[in-house]
């Protein structure tokens, strides 16, 4: 059975300080691929950032308020610098070829811009963008025939069937795999995923338990294509154990 693509939950959160050029370096040294969340600043500029505002003492920062250069003027506790995708780009361009973005959104026109990024970059087949709505899939895929789209399940799925799930939809936006949450994962819900034709992706597998219990599903010789961990190095681990 194939090993599941490992991504570092903003860059892997759980060793680092999240979506930072340093904390991404270290995940692919680990080897493993990179998730982030993106959203564009007044000026449009694209970064790798989770929180929509910045509380800092007593006020409150709207990102989509400031410029990229008020941004990066905000001083952090943490002395974190919140970088572009651009220049995460360039951080990383030398490293792994099997390297991964898998991309959060705010909202579509975050999905444009990044779209329009990675191309210019020539890295569109590494670029995966993460949705629950489907209407901002298909805007995305009207826009763009090969960017790779996943569908998050909202958090409030427990079980995974054809009332949850639009498969006719989702097939006709040629959606890669469908994303259900680390305690969803279980060999009902891994066998509905792979019977509607999708890969299976599992985030938020954080603990070790967690991690040995979605590793060991599997279903018609497939387990689960893709896992969001905080913790890449401990599950880089895992895989060997188990492979071994």
């Amino acid at each position: 059975m194939k090993e599941p693509h490992i991504f570092a939950h903003r860059g892997g959160m759980g060793n680092c300080i999240e979506n930072t050029i340093p904390c991404f370096k270290n995940a692919v040294k680990i080897g493993v691929s990179i998730e982030t969340d993106l959203q564009l600043t007044k000026d449009n500029k694209l970064i790798c950032y989770h929180d929509h505002h910045i509380k800092r003492d007593s006020e409150w920062y709207d990102i989509k308020k400031l410029t990229l250069v008020e941004l990066k003027n905000i001083k952090f506790k943490d002395n974190r610098e919140i970088p572009t995708t651009i220049e995460v780009f360039n951080a990383l361009e030398n490293y792994a070829n099997d390297l991964r973005y898998s991309c959060d959104i705010r909202d579509i026109k975050t999905g444009l811009k990044i779209i329009d990024i990675a191309t210019d970059f020539d890295i569109l087949d590494k670029i995966e963008i993460t949705e629950r709505n489907h209407n901002v899939l298909l805007k995305l895929r009207e826009y763009n025939k090969k960017i790779k789209l996943v569908h998050t399940l909202t958090d409030s799925v427990s079980s995974i069937n054809d009332n949850i799930v639009d498969v006719e939809i989702l097939k006709d936006l040629k959606i890669e795999a469908i994303n259900i949450q680390s305690w969803r994962a279980n060999i009902k819900n891994l066998k509905q995923v792979i019977d509607f034709g999708f890969k299976c992706y599992v985030w938020g597998v954080n603990s070790k338990s967690r991690m040995k219990k979605v590793l060991k599903l599997t279903y018609n010789g497939e387990g689960v294509s893709g896992i969001y961990t905080d913790y890449p190095d401990i599950l880089v681990k895992l895989c060997k154990e188990i492979s071994t």
